[in-house]
């Protein structure tokens, strides 16, 4: 039996000591040996232990650039014999790897200035400003202005090793977003300190606004089916990606639209990162990575583990009721303990005699119910959640 995939994925822009501990999440399926060769070794402290003989079908390391003299690499190639095709849902549990360096991002701090004395709009981890990016082109030295929107986060100026640990994490969240290109995932051009010093990201501009207001002020004609698909290939985009991204806080509020009325996916993997910079030194959160109680899947209040692709999935399915009918996941509930409780008792986010949700397409009912299951893993992955809208579109 061939030994699994190894991909060693180094980046100019990595910054980490080459001695730093690295830690790695391992997806488990079947045995195999790994044959590490002669020049691989992990500098530091590895966790979970990797043995020569450790259950796993496929092992990716992300190691710092700084890192590969030490360990004798080539970062233009993979060290493999075989490659394991990945399911069209995504890995069963997200391969991923994180190291205690600081991921480098474009700095737009000397580039950007604010337009709007005040925020244009608020959201649940953030302050959302207006502003413009002097952009330099490097071929002709020409300055292009393009307007932005400068996203502030909401957190405290922490200087202890917790917050400095946040912030590593920030940089991480924000490495990956900046990377993705996806007609359905908002453009993140940079980051900038340009305000007080607190952490903001620099955005593509949309004058719609977010899902929830445009519906509500611009256009409730709206194409709202058009909407949910826009969201379902965006969020397929996220977990089928290398390596897979759960989102983690899906709701109408982080959906944007474009300019052309299309649905835009942000601020994935932020909830997490705000909260650990403004809790108190030593707190603990109960449930890290999830986002408000009443899209966040019902697994939640059993276990406090991280947010994966099922739990996306149910709030995928409250989001789209919001886009459908304006009406928020558990509308019938006035309170947060009133929604734990129609959890516990198995009821799910919309009621099935809700007038509003009578009146949908009787297909897309059945699609949301799916996506409901509370047991996550009859729940639909998202690449079939989009082939299915997709379908109904397509009739509509």
């Amino acid at each position: 039996m061939p030994p699994p995939h190894i991909q060693v994925v180094c980046t100019e822009d990595e910054v980490v000591e080459a001695v730093s501990p690295i830690s790695l999440t391992i997806t488990r399926r079947r045995s195999h040996t790994i044959d590490f060769g002669p020049n691989l070794t992990i500098p530091g402290r590895v966790s979970p232990q990797i043995s020569r003989s450790t259950p796993q079908l496929r092992l990716q390391l992300s190691i710092p650039a700084a890192a590969t003299q030490k360990l004798g690499l080539d970062i233009n190639s993979s060290v493999s014999q075989e490659e394991t095709p990945q399911s069209e849902c995504g890995p069963e549990t997200p391969v991923s790897t994180t190291s205690p360096g600081v991921a480098k991002v474009v700095d737009l701090t000397k580039d950007i200035t604010t337009t709007s004395v005040y925020a244009v709009a608020h959201g649940g981890l953030s302050d959302i400003y207006t502003g413009n990016w002097h952009r330099t082109s490097s071929d002709t030295g020409e300055t292009e202005v393009i307007a932005v929107a400068i996203k502030v986060l909401r957190i405290l100026a922490r200087k202890d090793h917790d917050g400095a640990n946040a912030r590593k994490k920030l940089n991480k969240e924000v490495y990956v977003w900046h990377r993705l290109e996806h007609p359905n995932i908002v453009k993140l051009f940079g980051t900038s300190y340009h305000m007080s010093g607190r952490p903001a990201m620099i955005m593509q501009w949309y004058k719609n606004g977010s899902a929830a207001e445009y519906l509500e002020k611009i256009n409730p004609e709206a194409d709202r089916l058009r909407l949910i698909l826009d969201v379902a290939r965006g969020l397929a985009y996220l977990h089928t990606h290398s390596p897979a991204i759960v989102h983690a806080d899906l709701k109408a509020n982080n959906i944007l639209i474009t300019d052309e009325g299309r649905a835009a996916i942000c601020d994935f993997g932020l909830s997490e990162v705000v909260e650990d910079l403004n809790r108190p030194t030593g707190y603990t959160l109960s449930t890290p990575n999830v986002g408000p109680l009443r899209w966040r899947a019902p697994e939640f209040l059993e276990n406090d583990g991280p947010a994966v692709f099922t739990s996306d999935v149910w709030s995928f399915g409250c989001t789209a009721l919001e886009l459908l009918t304006d009406a928020m996941p558990y509308k019938h509930c006035k309170g947060d303990y009133q929604v734990i409780k129609s959890m516990q008792e198995g009821v799910k986010p919309c009621l099935a005699d809700d007038p509003h949700f009578q009146k949908l397409d009787e297909r897309v009912k059945n699609l949301l119910d799916d996506c409901w299951s509370f047991n996550p893993s009859e729940r639909p992955c998202m690449t079939h959640v989009q082939a299915q809208l997709e379908a109904i579109y397509s009739l509509s």
